[in-house]
């Protein structure tokens, strides 16, 4: 039986950490079998609808989300109140990581599309982190990683001088939204295309429209849990590249 909570998130029970199938990418990896009977004992299996926001950013940290299926977008706001999507989070991944080391988060963290995540408590994860050099050692991979996402975020699809064609970087941020090794690909709304590419709705929509005419991206499902594209992954790896391909 599932249990509604605060923010719209469904409690579906405590975690399993011991049959979890994702267990080797998570933070808790390298957590002892006897360790684990403790750690999922407080940690929360959480199902959010999408739209739900899984925390805001300059909120107080309190715990993370490890990611079990699904994709969070993380956003940040400047002082004038623009919104700006910074990285995309998918299955394997850690939201509020930064929770760790701070006293805020740093984002505001929204669902897209159904998501399942396990909530880790912060006080209960820094206790045993102490006590527990192999968590340590996860706990600062996990970081490094994120690290090397943003920095490949910024490098590969940001704007400005030098940056490539927008066409370009669309086809990159589609390839980075890819569900796997499918060819299936989450539809995110034209705006928050845009917004991760820092251009403008209506270009993003103009080549979003060019590369469904050619072919290359095929609309499919309904509602925000079920929109997606079936992509010529191919074509797009190598519109990424530069390269021409033809309709």
């Amino acid at each position: 039986m599932t249990h509604p909570v605060a923010g719209g998130k469904t409690r579906e029970g405590k975690g399993n950490c011991s049959d979890c199938a994702l267990r080797q990418t998570l933070i808790c990896s390298d957590v002892s079998r006897g360790d684990l009977a403790t750690f999922h004992s407080w940690v929360d299996d959480l199902a959010f609808p999408p739209g739900t926001v899984l925390y805001h950013m300059e909120a107080p940290a309190d715990g993370f989300y490890c990611l079990r299926s699904g994709t969070v977008k993380l956003v940040r706001y400047s002082m004038s109140g623009v919104a700006r999507i910074v990285r995309i989070l998918k299955g394997g991944d850690v939201a509020g990581l930064e929770a760790a080391f701070a006293d805020t988060f740093a984002h505001t963290a929204v669902a897209v599309g159904e998501v399942r995540a396990c909530r880790i408590p912060l006080s209960r994860f820094r206790h045993m982190m102490r006590d527990n050099p192999p968590l340590q050692r996860r706990l600062l991979e996990k970081s490094q990683q994120a690290l090397a996402e943003v920095e490949t975020w910024l490098a590969e699809l940001a704007g400005g001088i030098g940056a490539a064609p927008a066409r370009q970087r669309l086809a990159r941020l589609l390839l980075s939204l890819r569900d796997g090794r499918s060819d299936r690909i989450h539809r995110f709304s034209i705006e928050d295309l845009g917004g991760m590419l820092g251009i403008s709705m209506e270009t993003a929509s103009r080549i979003l429209s060019d590369l469904t005419r050619q072919g290359f991206l095929e609309k499919c499902g309904s509602g925000r849990a079920e929109r997606h594209f079936r992509a010529d992954i191919a074509a797009l790896e190598k519109i990424a590249v530069g390269e021409a391909v033809p309709a």
